[in-house]
């Protein structure tokens, strides 16, 4: 059975010990969470220093580790150093990867952050999982994250996410997972959405998903069109869900259990 993880914003009213808890209660193997907010705006449940003891208590009490840490984005002025503390947070956890995003329009610039802070998280054996998406113009395509993985000199632990929905939003394909090389991918997101259509612009939609196999996503397809070893989690935020009542548990666990059946059912060909 290929290890599956929850993210956050699936349960997102959760703290992280407890959505570690509910990693375990749901039969992941993994959790992603949030050690860096570059926004005290930003209202995603965070990782601090103060909690490390009773995550990695949780943690033994369930079986459930960190996979992605989050999140790490690359602007035009971006101070990697102001990066160190969470980035160490994410490595005392034990995780296995950080997650970054590029926001800033000159692309050597950009890539040469993606290849320093490829660095930083090498020396804390962490990988580097680059999503693109249409909230972040600078890196909007698949093409144009593979374009800074190239510009940054392809590093060893550097890669890129495919998350179902930038995928589709952005007019990304199956087609265009398959043709890129293996070493090219980081990691992987499960969520659906009601139509395929290309937009700029979706936020809204990106904090109210659909559970895996209940809309028109090609999930199916970009699971088989991606390596078989990449890493795999289920994002799935439902505002509509939380306004309805429905605990963070039952909504994680309708969400993980229906991107494990995709999961399970997949053919990679490589």
């Amino acid at each position: 059975m290929r290890p599956l993880a929850i993210h956050q914003i699936t349960a997102m009213e959760a703290s992280p010990p407890d959505l570690l808890t509910i990693a375990g209660q749901t039969g992941c193997q993994h959790a992603c969470v949030f050690v860096h907010l570059p926004s005290p705006n930003v209202p995603f449940p965070a990782v601090t220093r103060a909690m490390i003891p009773e995550m990695q208590a949780r943690m033994a009490s369930t079986g459930a580790t960190v996979s992605n840490i989050e999140y790490f984005p690359l602007t035009e002025d971006v101070d990697l150093d102001a990066f160190l503390y969470a980035l160490d947070i994410g490595a005392e956890l034990g995780a296995h990867r950080l997650v970054t995003h590029i926001h800033d329009h000159d692309d050597n610039r950009a890539a040469d952050n993606l290849a320093r802070l490829s660095a930083l998280a090498a020396e804390r054996n962490l990988a580097v999982g680059l999503e693109f998406m249409g909230l972040t113009p600078a890196c909007a395509s698949i093409a144009r994250a593979v374009r800074f993985i190239d510009l940054a000199g392809k590093p060893a632990n550097a890669g890129i996410a495919i998350d179902c929905l930038h995928l589709v939003r952005t007019g990304g394909t199956p087609a265009d997972v398959a043709a890129l090389a293996a070493d090219y991918f980081s990691y992987a997101q499960l969520c659906d959405g009601p139509d395929l259509s290309v937009q700029d612009d979706y936020l809204p939609e990106a904090m109210n998903r659909m559970v895996p196999g209940e809309g028109v996503f090609p999930i199916a397809a970009i699971l088989d069109a991606l390596p078989g070893a990449t890493a795999v989690d289920v994002e799935v935020p439902s505002t509509t869900g939380q306004q309805q009542g429905i605990s963070a548990l039952d909504r994680a666990r309708r969400a993980v259990e229906a991107g494990r059946r995709l999961l399970d059912a997949a053919r990679p060909s490589r």
